[in-house]
């Protein structure tokens, strides 16, 4: 375990690899770092790879704070500078996501590449799912049938069984105060003109299953800027994408990190090597 204190506050994290360039790995709004493990692994044979939790989630500070969108771009610069990375490329996840396209947006110099992951564009979407009056039943009514969180964890077949059980008791740890402010956060948060003014490579990955981010938020990116903006859809992913379908999650990864304005897509030669289910 590691950490640095912000603002007198704690930032834990994680690296793993002792060499290559920096890739910065950002959670959602649920559960922490430890879900971006087998990514790191796979991804730290080429990449020296960190994983930060958000103050309030994981082993970061829980202490009152914005717990916002604006608080976590600061929490990431901050990070960057104090271990001296002068440029990253970041993959966010969500909420995570959505601070990686802002501190991108804000500080072009700083980034190489942006993926993003089941994150919305348009932040006020997610409210078609998590309305202010359910956050209390949804997050902390665990019995409910309705509780949108577990039923989609529950929904997950993914190869990690020991991450969903670490997914759902992160998700468990959180306070009522942490979700709602970030939600509210999130959904008062509208990310486009943040890509008008955006510099970086982007990919966007949505799963075309999930029912909490929709795949459409797409439709945000950018048709005329295709070598810059590229966007990927999963038909067989839900909200986890690198959980659901990790062999094609972490090809598409590499193949971007190591890519140089092509176009980044899911190969023939892929399907010698995982069952064609994988993609269908």
């Amino acid at each position: 375990m590691s950490a640095i204190h912000v603002d007198n506050r704690l930032v834990h994290y994680e690296v793993i690899g002792r060499r290559g360039a920096p890739v910065i790995f950002l959670h959602s709004w649920l559960g922490s770092w430890r879900y971006w493990l087998p990514t790191m692994e796979h991804a730290a044979e080429r990449y020296r790879t960190f994983a930060i939790d958000f103050w309030g989630f994981g082993e970061s500070d829980r202490r009152d704070g914005a717990f916002s969108i604006a608080e976590y771009v600061d929490l990431v610069m901050h990070f960057m500078n104090h271990l001296g990375i002068a440029k990253a490329s970041v993959v966010g996840h969500g909420l995570g996501g959505m601070v990686a396209l802002r501190a991108a947006s804000q500080n072009p110099d700083r980034f190489s590449r942006l993926m993003i992951v089941s994150t919305p564009i348009q932040g006020s979407q997610i409210q078609n799912h998590i309305k202010p009056s359910a956050l209390s039943r949804l997050f902390f009514g665990r019995t409910a049938p309705s509780n949108v969180w577990a039923r989609l964890m529950r929904q997950l077949n993914v190869d990690y069984p020991q991450i969903l059980n670490e997914i759902i008791e992160d998700t468990d740890s959180l306070s009522e105060t942490v979700v709602q402010r970030v939600i509210a956060s999130i959904a008062e948060t509208d990310l486009r003109e943040d890509l008008e003014r955006l510099k970086t490579p982007l990919l966007a990955v949505f799963g075309e299953k999930d029912t909490i981010v929709s795949p459409d938020q797409a439709r945000f990116l950018h048709d005329d800027r295709a070598a810059m903006q590229q966007v990927i859809k999963l038909p067989r992913s839900s909200h986890f994408p690198f959980l659901d379908q990790p062999n094609v999650f972490n090809r598409l990864l590499m193949d971007f990190q190591e890519s140089n304005g092509t176009q980044v897509e899911i190969k023939t030669e892929w399907r010698r090597r995982v069952s064609q289910l994988e993609y269908i």
